[in-house]
């Protein structure tokens, strides 16, 4: 189970950053802005917002159990 709250951040951190990987790709051929739009707000959304969220709640979980 602890390495679940490990492993956790660091999945969405690489999806996160591949998301971006191919916005900034899409946004480079500059054939649909739209799909740049969705790939950078996605990974952008994994990388601030949900990441931290992770170690928050990972770390009061640990601490509530010992």
């Amino acid at each position: 189970m602890s390495d679940l709250f490990i492993l956790l951040p660091i999945i969405t951190v690489l999806v996160g950053l591949y998301f971006i990987t191919l916005g900034l790709w899409e946004l480079r051929e500059g054939v649909n802005r739209k799909q740049y739009i969705k790939y950078m707000f996605t990974g952008l959304f994994l990388l601030i917002i949900l990441t931290p969220m992770f170690w928050l709640f990972g770390n009061y979980f640990f601490s509530r159990i010992g």
